[in-house]
């Protein structure tokens, strides 16, 4: 199992992944390789991997991404060293991507969930984003554009979830999660290892 999650910005995505993270420890974030600057809270590593621009481009020539996408003018990528490292942990890698990295992975991953966050209207959108206090009116313009563009691909997930109140959206989403779980194909080493403990009473 793979879990994919994205959502136009604003809609509450990342509040719900922190929220998964806390309660669900079978889930490992996989950290994204960027081209962007760092912010003062961020670290290296932990939220990103900060690259150069020429490095970026020459780990995307070498094929080292398993996904990569530009936005706002930026790269963002998930290399197949980081899904290796996590599943060798025993976690189920959870990526945070956008609609173009969502489609790129569909395209590269077997056993993906994918799950897109949307705001309830276009004016609660707008109201989350300017009460955040980030954007300029450009920068606010360009998101919203960005916004409706995305929602309007809604039909590349499985799941979507309309972000009304964050605690009930947190329990459909982990609603959606536990019968992914215990899809059949999900549950088949389990299983396995049931009926091969039957070999014990069995000739």
């Amino acid at each position: 199992m793979v879990l994919v999650i994205s959502a136009p910005s604003g809609a509450g995505k990342t509040t719900l992944i922190n929220r998964l993270l806390k309660s669900d420890e079978n889930f490992m974030f996989s950290v994204s390789t960027t081209t962007r600057p760092m912010r003062s809270y961020e670290m290296d590593g932990f939220d990103y991997n900060f690259v150069t621009r020429d490095v970026f481009l020459d780990m995307k020539e070498s094929g080292e991404f398993i996904e990569w996408a530009e936005v706002y003018g930026n790269y963002y990528g998930t290399t197949k060293k980081e899904v290796d490292r996590i599943r060798k942990s025993g976690k189920i890698p959870l990526f945070d991507v956008d609609i173009q990295g969502t489609k790129n992975l569909r395209a590269s991953l077997e056993g993906g969930v994918y799950i897109f966050i949307i705001p309830p209207s276009a004016d609660i959108l707008r109201e989350r984003l300017v009460g955040r206090n980030t954007e300029s009116d450009d920068q606010l313009s360009i998101r919203l554009a960005n916004a409706r563009h995305e929602i309007s691909e809604y039909s590349i997930f499985d799941y979507v979830i309309a972000n009304y109140e964050i605690e009930d959206t947190f329990k459909k989403m982990m609603a959606i999660i536990t019968a992914e779980k215990c899809r059949m194909n999900n549950m088949e080493s389990t299983i396995r290892s049931i009926l091969e403990g039957f070999n014990d009473y069995t000739t």
